[in-house]
């Protein structure tokens, strides 16, 4: 009985010790949380220590100076509230007792506006609409005017739920904007019709957004080739398989 209550005794102030080791001696403190990336280093620290604390109730136990609050492989996606990020990757750097987290910021690729609103939105390369924008003017930047009912975008969210279609259009608008065509912005008339427009300086590009053509680049070259452009009213890719001008 009395070997047995020695080694509770020593039992419990080991635990006492790793406890007191873990949560007090500051030996696990981080001297610093860097955010590499952006300037907006609050807000995502903000965001990812709140989503952190909602997996375990130990880290509120812990604190966010401590590194073994920051465990990187558990953070496998960006907080929703971060969806102008692209990317995010955290690590901890033992040595010099620091949390480094690293970020990429989603770049505007596209702007796109809605006439229903008047509302711009900028949308990146994937198709992720995340931030308002004004009404750019000039060719740098590919810009989208839809028409219809459509008044407003969820930030962090593709431009269609139908990623076939995100894809779609932005395939059509990158081959367009590369080819030799001079394209003054892309129109949708009629969402329901699921149907793209490029106005380009001389004639109209239509296109279908339910699919894609292959090789559209040396289409353009193709047609480029033996086509007078000049001439034309519109080049029509809305059917499948089929090129139809005029």
């Amino acid at each position: 009985m009395l070997r047995f209550t020695i080694f509770f005794c020593i039992f419990i102030l080991l635990v006492v010790g790793v406890v007191y080791f873990v949560f007090h001696s500051g030996f696990f403190k981080a001297n610093e949380i860097a955010v590499f990336g952006s300037i907006r280093d609050r807000e995502i620290k903000e965001a990812l220590i709140g989503d952190l604390l909602k997996t375990s109730k130990t880290r509120s136990l812990l604190g966010s100076e401590n590194l073994l609050f920051w465990p990187p492989k558990e953070v496998k996606k960006i907080p929703s509230s971060l969806f102008w990020l692209s990317n995010l990757n955290i690590e901890r750097n033992w040595q010099e007792k620091k949390i480094i987290i690293n970020v990429t910021e989603r770049k505007p690729w596209l702007l796109w506006c809605l006439a229903a609103s008047g509302n711009c939105y900028w949308v990146d390369e994937g198709g992720i609409v995340f931030s308002s924008a004004p009404e750019a003017e000039g060719f740098i930047i590919p810009k989208v005017f839809e028409q219809g009912d459509r008044r407003e975008f969820s930030f962090g969210q593709p431009l269609y739920e139908n990623s076939q279609m995100t894809e779609n259009v932005l395939e059509i608008i990158k081959q367009t904007k590369n080819s030799s065509f001079l394209v003054s912005g892309f129109f949708i008339e009629n969402p329901s019709l699921k149907e793209l427009i490029a106005q380009t300086s001389g004639l109209k590009l239509y296109f279908s957004l339910r699919f894609l053509f292959q090789n559209l680049d040396k289409i353009f070259t193709d047609l480029a080739g033996r086509l007078d452009l000049k001439k034309l009213e519109y080049i029509d890719f809305r059917v499948e398989n089929r090129i139809y001008y005029k």
